[in-house]
C-alpha cells in the first residue's frame, strides 16, 4: 500500500494553474473575491481529487453508513447495438457495486435539465459515453470523484477506461485472416468516436446505420468485423458466415450457429476495473493511473 503524502495549497494551485492566494480565497470560502466560477469549480475539483478538505457546503452530503453511485448514460435511437452494450455495462456496474453493499442510482440523460440539475448525496460517478458539452454541464455540477467509460476527456481531473481498440482490431485481423471492414455504431463522445475512426482506418468504418440496400449489397465478398452481436446478427441476412465476425460483449452464443465466427470484447473486465478505480478514488488506498485501455 502507498504511503500518501498529503497535499497542500501550493500542489493545488500547481496543478490548477492559479495563484496560492487563490486556492486559499476558494478554500476558505472567502466572499467578494473577483475569481471566476470556472475557476473556483476546478480548484474545489482537484482538492477533492488530492484529498484534501474543502468547505462543507460544497460537499452536499449528509452522513451515510455507505457509499452510493450514480451512473450516467444516454441511450439513443436507431443505434440498437450501441444501446446495448451501454445497458450491459450498466447491468454489470450496478450487480458489482452491489455485492459490496454500495448504492447505485441510474441516472439516464433525457434531456439539459437531467445533466444540469445535480443529484445529492452521490459520493462518486459513472459517466458512459457522454458528448463533451454534456459531460462538462454534469461534472461542472459536482466535487466527488468522476469516472468516464469509453470516452476521452483529456482532463487529468477524471478517470478515464475505454475499450483497447488497437488490440481489438488485431484479434479480428487474425480470426478473420486478412483485410476487413468494420460495421458499428456510432458514439456520442467525439474525442472516442475519433480515436476508433483512427485506429479502424480511413474507409474501413460503415456506420450501420448508413447502410441502405445498394450500400449492403456492395458489400459481397468483403469480409466485415460486426462490432456489437445485434448488429452482426442483422448483417447475417446480407454477408456470408465465412466472411463476417461478430464482436460481441457476450462469451454467450445464444441460438448463433457454431460455424459463426464470434470475438468477446471483455466488459466484465472493464466493469471490474471501473469498480476497484471507484474504491480507490472514494478511500485513497491505492496509486493509480487516470486512462487505461481494456
Amino acid at each position: 500500500m502507498a504511503t500518501e503524502k498529503k497535499a497542500t495549497v501550493r500542489d493545488i494551485a500547481k496543478k490548477a494553474g492559479v495563484s496560492v492566494a487563490t486556492v486559499s480565497y476558494v478554500l476558505n470560502d472567502k466572499q467578494g473575491t473577483k475569481i471566476s466560477e470556472a475557476t473556483r469549480k476546478k480548484v474545489l475539483q482537484i482538492a477533492n481529487l488530492l484529498n484534501y478538505s474543502i468547505p462543507e457546503r460544497y460537499k452536499g452530503q449528509e452522513e451515510k453508513k455507505g457509499y452510493t453511485i450514480g451512473i450516467v448514460y444516454q441511450l439513443l435511437e436507431d443505434m440498437p447495438s450501441r444501446n446495448a452494450e451501454v445497458m450491459h455495462m450498466v447491468h454489470l456496474l450496478a450487480e458489482r457495486f452491489k455485492r459490496i453493499d454500495f448504492v447505485c442510482r441510474l441516472l439516464p440523460v433525457d434531456d439539459e435539465e437531467s445533466v444540469v440539475r445535480p443529484v445529492s448525496g452521490l459520493d462518486g460517478i459513472i459517466a458512459i459515453d457522454l458528448n463533451k458539452a454534456t459531460f462538462k454541464k454534469m461534472a461542472g455540477n459536482y466535487y466527488i470523484p468522476i469516472l468516464c467509460l469509453d470516452m476521452m476527456i483529456n482532463d487529468f481531473l477524471f478517470y478515464q477506461i475505454h475499450t483497447d481498440f488497437e488490440k481489438l482490431m488485431e484479434e479480428a485481423g487474425k480470426a478473420l485472416g486478412g483485410e476487413f471492414l468494420v460495421a458499428m455504431d456510432g458514439y456520442c463522445n467525439e474525442g472516442y468516436q475519433e480515436y476508433i475512426e483512427e485506429t479502424v482506418g480511413k474507409g474501413r468504418l460503415l456506420r450501420f446505420t448508413d447502410l441502405d440496400k445498394k450500400k449492403i449489397a456492395g458489400l459481397k465478398g468483403k469480409k466485415i468485423a460486426a462490432y456489437g452481436e445485434n448488429l452482426g446478427i442483422a448483417l447475417l441476412q446480407y454477408v456470408p458466415e465465412e466472411d463476417l465476425l461478430i464482436i460481441s460483449e457476450s462469451e454467450a452464443r445464444g441460438y448463433l450457429r457454431p460455424s459463426v465466427k464470434m470475438l468477446h470484447n471483455d466488459m466484465e473486465k472493464k466493469a471490474n476495473l471501473s469498480m476497484n478505480i471507484m474504491m480507490n478514488a472514494l478511500e485513497k488506498k491505492f496509486d493509480v493511473k487516470h486512462e487505461y485501455k481494456v
